[in-house]
């Protein structure tokens, strides 16, 4: 029998506890010790004492021979989980935690809830709901169909759409393996198809938007990793900008009704190439509204996810594992996190808005690169003496801080929680300059010289400084 300690002697303490003593299963498994809750006027849950304040983690954890730990503080900030991370440090316990608020609300919070503590935990327990109540309408009934639906993002908003009263969902990938992991996961829901393309095959992806006549594009297939896209510009813009033109003339030519691009902070006052391309992307598309009226145009702009696979926390995680030492360019570097799921989230409702082009995602506080490492060390059980941290200099491309937008005074509240409409200028080419921007661009990657491109995407993004 395993003996447990929660932390958090609140309504969700509550029902964790209540949970394991009158689960025959639950019971035999665990003996719970007591409650760790720093408010003073909380005695006891259940009949179970509180037996310390966070701070006194470590000795109670000693004291009782506690083999696991589970958070039940569902509204736990970022300072609060990094206050009880640092009480938890070097004890060697299992940490779980319960879901966040809106789970509970959903009515979701039962012990097989109870999950790992992961890394989008660092952040704090922040994340909004996915407000179904407001978006399902609308959602009603529509085929929608997903570019890059086997990467990080483009697989969390296929999942995520599966909670919708949708029609069908189409995901368009060009990794077989990673289309073939949706299949596994989505099994045998008759919403579902997909499709094995390239979004720079334009006539592949003319005939699968005829095919299957999508009411909404979600385009999320894009080359992002910044360093990569420094070395081989070319295939940053065939892929990023000639593919979303593809996907957009398609749009149009077969009346989809909606057309929602995925961007990047890294577009704002671009450094790199990959944001030079998503930028000239942005422009190219946002252009559309003013040259036809089939298809609506609308783009979502936000900074970086916890866990995909372009993300610093997939490396981190692999650098522990194996002994450290964590490897950081730069001890200011800071960057805006959001959990994958809340960022899919919000997403998919950006879609379901009427007005507005140009969507930004409220990213919170900026976090420190080192000090996120810091947190995930914690996370491990381990200290900086086990697993070191090294800075190796900035690479090409790469910014000290992020930005979301170029003026917050051009932001104004959506009826969601955490998602803005800009009124950043969004129109900036007529059809004939678009053709000149794509047959310029075609010329030059075809030279594969490396300056001249990112020369030619400096003309066209004026505020691309590299």
């Amino acid at each position: 029998m395993k003996n447990l300690l929660i932390i958090g002697a609140g309504e969700a303490g509550k029902m964790v506890s209540h949970d394991i003593l009158v689960n025959k299963n639950l019971s035999n498994k665990y003996h719970l010790v007591g409650f760790i809750d720093d408010d003073p006027n909380k005695k006891s849950v259940d009949s179970v004492n509180v037996i310390g304040q966070i701070k006194d983690s470590s000795a109670v954890i000693k004291e009782y021979n506690i083999d696991e730990v589970i958070i039940a503080i569902p509204s736990a900030t970022k300072d609060l989980i990094n206050k009880i991370l640092n009480a938890l440090q070097n004890t060697n316990v299992v940490v779980k935690i319960v879901p966040e608020f809106y789970e509970i609300i959903e009515g979701k919070v039962v012990y097989n809830q109870i999950r790992n503590i992961e890394p989008s935990d660092l952040l704090g327990r922040e994340e909004v709901g996915f407000d179904l109540d407001k978006i399902s309408d609308y959602y009603k009934d529509k085929i929608i169909f997903v570019t890059g639906a086997g990467g990080s993002i483009g697989s969390q908003i296929f999942f995520e759409l599966f909670e919708l009263p949708v029609k069908k969902v189409i995901a368009f990938g060009h990794g077989e393996n990673s289309i073939h992991n949706l299949i596994t996961k989505i099994g045998n829901d008759k919403r579902f198809y997909y499709v094995i393309g390239d979004v720079r095959d334009k006539n592949k992806v003319n005939h699968e938007i005829e095919r299957f006549k999508p009411d909404i594009i979600f385009h999320v297939a894009a080359h992002k990793h910044v360093p990569l896209m420094e070395d081989y510009p070319d295939e940053a813009v065939k892929n990023n900008i000639f593919g979303t033109y593809n996907v957009a003339k398609a749009a149009i030519q077969h009346k989809v009704k909606k057309f929602i691009f995925v961007s990047t902070d890294k577009a704002v006052n671009p450094t790199s190439v990959m944001g030079a391309t998503k930028r000239l992307s942005e422009k190219i598309t946002l252009s559309f509204n003013k040259i036809q009226n089939t298809t609506k145009f609308q783009l979502t702009r936000f900074g970086n996810v916890l866990g995909s696979r372009g993300s610093v926390i997939p490396i981190f995680k692999e650098q522990i594992e194996k002994g450290g030492p964590i490897t950081i360019t730069h001890k200011d570097m800071t960057r805006f996190f959001m959990s994958i799921r809340e960022a899919a989230r919000l997403v998919i409702k950006s879609g379901s808005i009427q007005s507005g082009n140009i969507f930004i995602l409220d990213m919170g506080q900026p976090v420190k690169i080192v000090d996120l490492a810091k947190n995930l060390i914690k996370l491990y059980g381990y200290n900086e003496n086990d697993i070191p941290i090294i800075f190796t200099g900035v690479r090409a491309g790469e910014k000290l801080y992020e930005e979301i937008l170029t003026k917050k005074e051009n932001l104004k509240k959506s009826i969601f929680e955490k998602l803005f409409i800009s009124n950043e200028e969004d129109s900036f080419y007529n059809e004939n300059e678009i053709e000149k921007i794509l047959i310029n661009l075609e010329t030059t990657i075809e030279k594969y010289d490396n300056i001249e491109i990112k020369k030619l995407l400096k003309k066209y993004n004026q505020e691309y400084q590299f």
